[in-house]
C-alpha cells in the first residue's frame, strides 16, 4: 500500500539524516550526489547499497539508514 497519494506532487522537502531507527517517510528522494544508500522501502524491506542517481529517485521509503555513498539526500513527501 502506498504511503502517499501517488497522483499528487510532493508537498514538503526535508533533508534526510542517515539513521538506523528514526522513521523518515518519503514518497521520493532527491539526491545531490549520486551513489548508493541503505534504505527501508514502503513495504519494510531493507535495501542495502541501493543505487541512487543525482536528481529524482521515485522510490517510497520509510528510512534512510546509515552507510552508502550517496549524499545530500532530500525526502520529498
Amino acid at each position: 500500500m502506498p504511503i502517499f497519494n501517488d497522483g499528487a506532487p510532493a508537498r514538503t522537502a526535508a533533508k534526510a539524516t542517515k539513521h538506523d531507527t528514526n522513521s523518515q517517510k518519503a514518497r521520493a528522494l532527491w539526491v545531490g550526489t549520486a551513489g548508493t544508500a541503505n534504505l527501508t522501502d514502503a513495504q519494510g524491506n531493507a535495501l542495502a547499497d541501493f543505487p541512487l542517481v543525482a536528481g529524482l529517485n521515485p522510490i517510497q521509503v520509510t528510512l534512510v539508514r546509515t552507510g552508502g555513498t550517496a549524499d545530500d539526500i532530500w525526502l520529498l513527501s
